[in-house]
This record gives C-alpha cells, structure tokens and sequence, in this order.
C-alpha cells in the first residue's frame, strides 16, 4: 500500500473536483491523469469533498426530503434541454425524480384531503351560527307576541272588550 505524500493538498482538492463533476467519465481515467489508484482518489474525496463547497453526492435513496424537493423544483424550472444535464450533474435518474414525486403526493394526500374536511367543517359551522341566531331571533319575536297577547286579554278584562260593545 503506497502513501502519495507528494501530493499537494490542493492537487487532492482539484482532483476531487474532477471526480465530482466528473459526468460520464469514469473514475479509473480520473484516477489515471492524476497518477493513483482508484482507492486513492476515494479516500481523497472523503477527505476534502465536504470542504471548500465541494459535496460529496449522496445516494438518490438517502437524500433527505428537503433535498428532494429541492431537486424536484430545480428540475422543473428548468427547459427539456437542460433536464438531462442537470441529472447527470446531481446523479439522478428520471425514475429517482418520478419516485419522489409519487412520494410528495402522497404525503400530501391526506393533507389535502383534511384541509378539504376542515373547510366544509367551518362551511356546516358558519350555518350551525346562522340558523342558530335566526332561532334566538324568532324566539324572541314569538316571546314579544306573547306578551302583547297577554297585555291585551289583561286590558280586555280590565276595560272590557271591544265585542262587548
């Protein structure tokens, strides 16, 4: 097992860099140009691909939900032509995105479908108050007729009746 000791720290950074975005080239050839071993160029990249902006590309599976939203919008905002490049750039593959999206939807499914209930809810509750205070109209219409009811039969036996006449 050799050390390349003679390596400077930004040779390992810009080597990294290639393999990174390194598109369909395969890793053997990167590793070739540099002059090490593919095992070599890996331990390179776990090494500096978290610093200096560089990122080390995560499996499409283990990217977390934020991530894959931000790829599904990226993705979307870009033209037909610019879609395969942007794919090759992040290591992704159609089917990742339609995968996630599926996902998404239905995550969302049941939020939707809550959000839908939540609105008719407040619709019946906005007629519940409604009908309600209608009742405590009528009731009180119903308890002023009363009372002019019983005022009128009190003053009828009090002065008499107009039939009486």
């Amino acid at each position: 097992m050799s050390r390349h000791y003679g390596f400077s720290d930004e040779f390992k950074k810009v080597t990294v860099q290639k393999l990174l975005s390194r598109g369909s080239k395969k890793v053997q050839e990167i590793a070739d140009e540099a002059g090490i071993t593919p095992p070599t160029l890996y331990a390179w990249r776990d090494k500096f691909a978290n610093t200096d902006g560089m990122k080390k590309p995560s499996k499409p599976q283990s990217r977390s939900a934020s991530e894959k939203l931000k790829a599904l919008t990226e993705y979307g905002a870009l033209s037909k032509e610019e879609r395969g490049e942007y794919l090759r750039k992040k290591g992704l593959h159609q089917e990742h995105l339609d995968e996630w999206q599926k996902q998404i939807e239905e995550a969302l499914g049941p939020l939707k479908k809550s959000f839908a209930d939540k609105m008719e809810l407040m619709a019946e509750q906005k007629k519940v108050k409604q009908l309600e205070k209608e009742l405590r109209r009528k009731d009180k219409a119903l308890a002023e007729a009363a009372a002019l009811l019983i005022l009128k039969k009190k003053a009828d036996l009090l002065w008499g009746s107009e039939e009486d006449e």
